[in-house]
């Protein structure tokens, strides 16, 4: 299963932890458009656009691509897409410099902008990745050390996740944890399975030894910023997410959890400015709650008519799930207050 794949799964576990109601404060920004970048007034219609594959010619994705000017001021910077593409828009004619960074290995080439479009094409000769059936550009040096039985053992329990078989799964950790008991990947699947059963504070525990272990873990990062929601404690959640985010900023889910600890905090502008980062993310499937959470903010907010839309769009997306009931008494306020007003 791919990691990407997992990451769906494992927050579909957990995706509604518990918040509340309160005030709501000013409109912090717009959202950004991943793999572009803002337009900016006075900037000409050029664009600097390629792709970054290996040595082998495989694309790579969530490679991140820098434009850097002659003086060493970073133009913007954007992430490699599924295909290994990137392009950059409104770019002022001059010298430049596209930089692709992953991990520790880097490549960089120079282009005279002074056109419509120019099209650059890096090579960037990344290591080779353990073989722990994930798919990422990037590993860390822990994940690099994980003996091969232990990548077996959390292999066997991505697979007894999948197919709902928790009591395997938790089997196959152990094994895992018996071989590397500070291998981070699953210490952190582990804390997911424990906070699908309720039980926070141990998961918790789980996922400060994963950190520990391997500062560079962003699944760490954001269940704790979910273990964290579930806790009330949306400081703090907020502190792990925004770490989360640092290490795997086109994460979808990263976003997802922030807007829950601002609901927690009853910020929904900030909120929803979330939800809107984790739609644009989220680009091969949708993920309903996020319709759902969306609607309790806005509700919030008393912007009933848009609630009623992504109230609406959730029930078609999710007609059967375990939150219609919630989504239906949501639905019923909003068009009574609509009717009312009148």
């Amino acid at each position: 299963m791919h990691f990407q794949r997992f990451l769906l799964f494992a927050f579909a576990f957990l995706a509604f932890s518990s918040f509340s109601t309160a005030q709501n404060p000013v409109w912090p920004g717009a959202t950004h458009v991943p793999g572009s970048m803002d337009h900016l007034p006075g900037r000409e219609d050029c664009t600097v656009s390629g792709t970054i594959a290996d040595a082998n010619n495989t694309p790579l994705r969530n490679v991140r691509v820098e434009l850097v000017d002659q003086r060493g001021t970073s133009a913007g910077s954007v992430y490699t897409n599924p295909s290994g593409g990137f392009e950059f828009f409104h770019i002022t004619p001059g010298r430049y410099s596209v930089v692709a960074t992953e991990g520790l290995n880097q490549a960089h080439e120079g282009v005279d902008v002074n056109g419509f479009s120019v099209i650059v094409n890096l090579r960037l000769h990344v290591s080779n990745r353990p073989e722990d059936g994930l798919q990422r550009n990037t590993v860390s040096v822990a994940q690099y050390k994980v003996p091969a039985k232990a990548r077996e053992e959390y292999r066997k329990a991505h697979a007894s996740v999948e197919k709902g078989k928790t009591d395997e799964a938790f089997h196959h950790l152990d094994k895992a944890l018996a071989i590397d008991p500070d291998y981070a990947d699953a210490l952190t699947l582990n804390a997911v399975l424990k906070l699908n059963d309720r039980n926070p504070e141990v998961a918790i525990a789980d996922l400060n030894r994963a950190i520990q272990a391997d500062g560079n873990c962003a699944m760490a990062y954001m269940v704790m910023g979910s273990a964290l929601n579930m806790e009330s404690k949306f400081d703090e959640a907020l502190r792990a997410l925004q770490h989360g985010e640092s290490l795997a900023p086109d994460s979808w889910q990263v976003h997802f959890e922030m807007a829950k600890a601002f609901v927690g905090k009853a910020d929904y502008p900030s909120a929803l400015r979330h939800l809107d980062r984790a739609q644009a993310f989220l680009t091969h499937k949708e993920y309903p709650l996020i319709y759902l959470l969306r609607a309790h903010a806005l509700l919030a907010m008393d912007q009933y008519a848009d609630a009623m839309s992504a109230l609406q769009v959730f029930l078609q997306t999710a007609p059967n799930g375990p939150n219609r009931e919630q989504a239906e008494k949501m639905l019923e306020k909003a068009q009574s207050f609509i009717a009312r007003n009148k």
